[in-house]
């Protein structure tokens, strides 16, 4: 996913900087969230293999993701095993579509009243 977005005055950012920024997202929450768009379920141990990081630090990440409501979480049934259970984190496309939107909406929102505010302070 390298799409970019261009601002009127021709500048360009790249769309994993506008969710950085949209979201408060570091670079292990945007990898993750990026694998995660593949549509795959995976466990926290999957995703950390795949992008070759420690398991303890994707957990924070997902957790982060998860806290936000950028991802979800499924429990994966186990047969007979005691310990802490799997989970496995996946995206609901549509769902995050929606609220992606909504949410750059809301801010879109917001800068413009305050905008319009600090304009109408000024004169």
């Amino acid at each position: 996913m390298a799409e970019r977005l261009k601002f009127p005055d021709g500048r360009e950012v790249d769309i994993h900087e506008v969710l950085s920024f949209l979201y408060g997202l570091g670079g292990s929450e945007i990898q993750v969230l990026h694998l995660l768009l593949s549509g795959e379920k995976m466990t926290s141990e999957e995703i950390a293999g795949k992008l070759r990081v420690s398991k303890a630090s994707i957990n924070k990440a997902i957790n982060n993701l998860v806290s936000k409501g950028l991802v979800e979480k499924e429990k994966i049934p186990e047969e007979k095993k005691r310990g802490r259970p799997t989970f496995a984190y996946y995206i609901k496309k549509e769902y995050m579509y929606k609220k992606v939107n909504s949410d750059a909406s809301r801010l879109v929102i917001n800068v413009r009243e305050t905008i319009k505010k600090l304009l109408s302070e000024r004169t």
